[in-house]
């Protein structure tokens, strides 16, 4: 589906992301907030020109993880503080993972910089690192596994890129 299909799905959402922190299902308190960007910032610090998004949201019918996170990714403004980075400096080295308050689902959304260089089934297996414990409604401790494995899987895409190897 093109941004131009996918808007009207998710008009009227925040498109807000502070920090890296995106919560327009309001689930977190404001430790739970800090302790997300925290998490967040530990990850970027091993990648140049990363920038990674975690949003909370809860989608209604005719709304996909993987659609909204493609839409976040191109219409989102996102900030540091109070400096928004714009798509020339990060967009195109952006991750996304969205979590979906309602289904327990989870889904990672990459940038361009990506394209060719992260296998369906690594991003799966980074994924089913947090899932028991966001069915559990742990939801700061399956982010912080996904995370984890998101690092992991971001060294190998590297790598990849620098010798020019694709799936």
């Amino acid at each position: 589906m093109c941004l131009e299909q996918l808007s009207p799905r998710f008009e009227g959402i925040k498109l807000e992301v502070n920090d890296g922190v995106h919560d327009v299902a309001g689930v977190l308190s404001l430790e739970m907030r800090k302790q997300m960007r925290a998490e967040i910032l530990r990850c970027e610090k091993q990648f140049v020109g990363v920038n990674i998004a975690v949003s909370f949201v809860a989608l209604r019918d005719g709304q996909s993880l993987e659609g909204y996170g493609f839409w976040l990714l191109n219409r989102g403004k996102f900030f540091r503080g109070s400096v928004e980075y714009s798509e020339i400096e990060d967009g195109r080295g952006r991750v996304i993972l969205v979590v979906d308050m309602e289904s327990k689902r989870a889904a990672l959304c990459y940038g361009y910089y990506f394209d060719g260089y992260v296998r369906e089934k690594e991003n799966i297996e980074v994924l089913s690192k947090g899932h028991a414990s966001l069915l559990e409604g742990e939801i700061l401790q399956g982010c912080e596994q996904i995370l984890i494995a998101l690092k992991e899987l971001l060294k190998k895409a590297v790598l990849r890129s620098r010798k020019g190897v694709k799936r």
